[in-house]
């Protein structure tokens, strides 16, 4: 099979280079001032300022400009951009659940965290619903791919997502963005920055206000439209530096979400599609018409409310021989999420989720300056995150059928690591390079409860201390020709049942995750630097990967699967034939089994893991026309295609969502002799109404799904000041 794969990618490498199709490192600048960006990129992907083609790390990078060209603006949309990363949603656009070269979970539980970590500026955020909001400002997003356990830590077994914040500039700037669009969709989005004391002290301040209507129409006039957008978010950010070579950068922050609960679209899973109350739930109840996938019917308003606020200190010297770097965080988040789960006019259904969480950590580090052939990073780490839940289940309409459950539980994990990385040039050629981090992790599980069927049970805990690490061998052939080949492993630590509901013995631990990752890649550029090309081959066995076995929403199981293959090919092109025009295009190929799972006594090896299409294919262009002297007309076009995937283990055909395209453009008039633009734009041009998240549940005999946003335009005024 994998044979087959590297055919398939190297021919359509070959085709797309043809026709100057290319792709995949997605930080763009303007084509007008850096005809050959592609070979400036920076990233930090090894904790250091590098070249993106030097770096033997598979990672793409979506630049400001490419963020605004494809109007992203939740983290959910990144996955359009970055091939094998896939984002599901159970609750809104912005709480994605990432799935990154076939890793990921089915746990929903608000206590669990993703295989894929997210980090602000390097700090990691383990609170899922705190891992989408803030995408404004942004100078940079880079995705790296692939167990990241040496630099990033655990939780990081399908790698790591990094967005990256503009620091201050030190000068007095300012932007501002007006958009509005259908559904009522408006937003604004401001910055600027104003230096107190000169090239020493400087702030800088951003936020970002959206509301829209609801693009699920609920036909019960009772209750509101459903899945609108209202946020709001907002980041100040102060910098200090001497001449000394100190620098300290403190970003405070607060998000909140006020939007109405997510519309279900929700189909029976019994005969005749009916369900566990022998109701269709894609049928109108007031006019027994078929339900569109932008339609459902409920009982019930729901609100979905996140709260974020913190702040996190970075704080770096520059030593001469080395850089001392220290950055401090510490946040608190809330969350609220009321659930019509059945979707449907009946009390079949409801869940009211709530959660409250605390989390710090301290990484501290030195990493080596100069040139020479050796550099060398080492440091200390330390996380802690509590979490507290008090969720209401209501099933079957509560008494006198079931008692209306509350399930409270408190959690705290506790994780302390030490680190070192480094690369020794052996020749002018070959740089052998490799890692090594130890982590020290506990959990402790407290307080669990579910009034009034389960009593308050005994304390649980794990004491996890697993070594991660890589070792690798790159060889640069001339100027602009790297290959690179490694040895990763990444973990994921222990976790608890947070969903465990009428049945004490469902509370257990599951195993630590472990991911063996072999990986081959090729980093190249060609014409002067206009041509990119870039390939990476990857064999990852991965064990005792953990996911929930639903059984039923009063059974729900965590478990570890036993043993999985994953193999893999991604391609990535990025070609800028003119000054004017820029033009990607990317691959990803999956090969996804578990090779030992047995479930509910049946075994399920062979079947494709969950979350982890067979492709994935993007494309995009850029093309900018100049009008005066500093005016300019520029056109983007960018499309996404997915193919089929599975939500369950089962692979039933109720947890399959098949394949997919989806389409954007933006056209944008910057004004002459001014720094005002104006842009038009449309999202999800195809309208592709493809199930985006899927549960099955045996309780209710409901397949509980959710759908993208709808096909939407809109326009945009911005000015910079």
């Amino acid at each position: 099979m994998i044979n087959s794969y590297v055919k398939a990618t190297l021919s359509v490498a070959s085709m797309l280079a043809s026709v100057s199709l290319p792709s995949l490192v997605h930080a763009q600048t303007s084509a007008a001032t850096e005809p050959a960006a592609a070979s400036d990129i920076i990233v930090t992907a090894q904790k250091r300022s590098e070249r993106l083609q030097d770096v033997p790390v598979s990672v793409t990078v979506i630049g400001a400009d490419a963020l605004a060209n494809g109007n992203i603006d939740s983290g959910t949309e990144i996955a359009r951009q970055t091939p094998n990363l896939r984002a599901s949603v159970l609750g809104n656009e912005s709480q994605p659940k990432f799935a990154l070269r076939g890793i990921s979970t089915s746990e929903f539980n608000l206590n669990a965290v993703s295989p894929t970590g997210i980090f602000y500026d390097e700090v990691y955020i383990g609170a899922q619903y705190l891992g989408g909001a803030q995408t404004f400002d942004i100078e940079q997003i880079e995705v790296l791919r692939g167990p990241q356990g040496t630099l990033f830590g655990k939780n990081t077994t399908a790698g790591a997502i990094n967005y990256i914040s503009h620091r201050p500039t030190f000068d007095n700037e300012g932007a501002l963005s007006v958009n509005y669009g259908s559904y009522n969709y408006a937003q604004i989005t401001a910055m600027g920055e104003a230096p107190l004391v000169e090239d020493r002290l400087s702030v800088r301040f951003a936020f970002d206000v959206a509301h829209s209507d609801g693009y699920i129409k609920s036909v019960n006039p009772t209750v509101s439209d459903r899945s609108n957008i209202d946020h709001k978010s907002g980041r100040l950010t102060v910098g200090y530096k001497d001449d000394a070579g100190f620098k300290a950068t403190l970003r405070l922050f607060h998000t909140a979400s006020d939007a109405r609960a997510i519309g279900v679209i929700n189909e029976g899973t019994g005969p005749g599609g009916l369900n566990a109350l022998g109701v269709n739930p894609r049928i109108n109840p007031y006019t027994g018409a078929a339900l569109t996938r932008h339609e459902t019917a409920l009982d019930r308003d729901g609100r979905f409310i996140v709260r974020g606020t913190g702040g996190y200190l970075t704080l770096e010297k520059d030593l001469g021989f080395a850089t001392l770097t220290s950055i401090t965080s510490h946040l608190w988040g809330s969350f609220v999420n009321n659930v019509d789960a059945d979707g449907t006019t009946d009390n079949l259904l409801h869940i009211d989720f709530g959660a409250k969480n605390k989390e710090t950590s301290q990484d501290l580090r030195i990493a080596t300056n100069g040139s020479g052939p050796f550099k060398l990073i080492a440091g200390l780490y330390y996380l802690r995150d509590d979490i507290a839940i008090d969720t209401t289940y209501t099933i079957f309409g509560g008494p006198p059928i079931l008692p209306i459950l509350t399930q409270s539980f408190d959690q705290r994990r506790t994780s302390y690591a030490a680190y070192i990385d480094g690369t020794f040039d052996l020749s002018q050629m070959f740089t052998l390079y490799g890692g090594l981090r130890y982590t020290k992790d506990k959990g402790r599980f407290s307080n669990f409860q579910v009034t009034p069927i389960i009593t308050p049970q005994p304390t649980m805990r794990y004491n996890d201390g697993k070594p991660t690490g890589r070792i690798g061998l790159r060889a640069k052939f001339g100027r602009d020709v790297m290959v690179f080949g490694q040895f990763a492993r990444g973990y994921r630590s222990s976790a608890f049942n947070g969903g465990a509901l009428t049945n004490a013995a469902d509370l257990n631990v599951a195993d630590p995750e472990k991911l063996d990752a072999y990986e081959a890649g090729l980093k190249s550029q060609w014409f002067d630097r206009r041509l990119t090309f870039n390939l990476s081959a990857f064999l990852y066995n991965f064990s005792n990967q953990q996911f929930i076995n639903l059984v039923g929403i009063n059974n729900q199981q965590l478990v570890n699967a036993g043993k999985s293959r994953i193999k893999g090919l991604e391609v990535e092109l990025v070609a800028r034939p003119t000054d004017r025009l820029s033009l990607n295009a990317g691959l990803g190929l999956l090969d996804g089994t578990y090779r030992q799972l047995v479930l509910n006594g049946v075994d399920l090896s062979g079947n494709d893991l969950i979350e982890a299409p067979h492709h994935t294919l993007n494309f995009g262009g850029d093309y900018r026309l100049p009008i005066g002297a500093d005016g300019a007309l520029t056109f983007h076009a960018d499309a996404t295609h997915v193919g089929k995937q599975f939500f369950q283990a089962s692979n039933s055909a109720l947890s399959r969502a098949n394949a997919f395209w989806d389409v954007g453009a933006r056209i944008a008039l910057k004004i002459p002799d001014t720094r005002y633009e104006i842009a038009i734009y449309g999202k999800n041009l195809t309208d592709n109404r493809e199930l985006n998240g899927i549960v099955v549940d045996p309780t209710s005999q409901t397949r509980f799904a959710t759908v993208p946003y709808a096909r939407r335009f809109g326009a945009e005024l911005s000015a910079k000041f």
